[in-house]
């Protein structure tokens, strides 16, 4: 059987399609762990003051929640094409065309997703509001016991949440590596396969 077209690169491309698609959908679910941790800790920490918090990240978790998604897809979607590597109908033109389309499919998702994800950890933070007796805290209040405690609400500087804006761009880069290697293999199938039959049939080329 011959090899599959562009085997070292494809399988290199995949391989690290599946790895960053993996290490993103880690990262994701840190991110939410630790983000729970960090309102628990700033719900106690103003709980005796008689404070009580409310904290929304919807602004970053809803286009996170897309994006990992499709990071989980693509990690997926990488361990079939791995394996269609090793499998003769996986490296037929058809198969080879259907894999670029998905992964160029998981590439334009994954930065439909990311670009409002970069953007809010770049220019936005936790929504915080508070309430005493009934009535609400200044904003200002708010932020000074949050400075007091070592936690600064803008996501930027929030390690775990930056991250998440950061890491997921990999994921990104090589599903497109993953699209463009799978469609350049597609082109190469016929000459490739259509040569290996003819030395498999005992054909050779006409010398004038």
């Amino acid at each position: 059987m011959a090899r599959a077209p562009l085997f070292a690169v494809r399988l290199a491309s995949y391989a690290l399609a599946f790895a960053w698609g993996a290490i993103s959908l880690s990262i994701g679910l840190n991110t939410v762990i630790k983000q729970n941790r960090l309102k628990s800790f700033l719900r106690r920490s103003v709980a005796p003051l008689g404070i009580t918090l409310r904290l929304v990240t919807n602004n970053v978790v809803h286009p996170a929640i897309a994006s990992e998604v499709f990071c989980v897809i693509t990690c997926l979607f990488s361990i079939v094409a791995l394996i269609g590597l090793f499998v003769q109908r996986g490296s037929s033109k058809q198969a080879l065309k259907a894999q670029g389309a998905v992964f160029a499919f998981l590439t334009v998702a994954l930065f439909a997703c990311q670009i409002p994800v970069s953007n809010a950890v770049r220019s936005k933070g936790v929504e915080i509001w508070g309430w005493k007796d009934g009535e609400e805290v200044p904003a200002a209040t708010l932020l000074a016991a949050a400075a007091s405690l070592g936690v600064n609400p803008i996501y930027k500087h929030i390690d775990f949440i930056l991250w998440f804006g950061i890491i997921p761009w990999f994921a990104f880069l090589f599903a497109l590596t993953s699209a463009i290697a799978s469609f350049a293999a597609a082109g190469k199938v016929k000459d490739t396969y259509t040569s290996e039959k003819a030395r498999e049939a005992g054909l050779t080329e006409v010398q004038p």
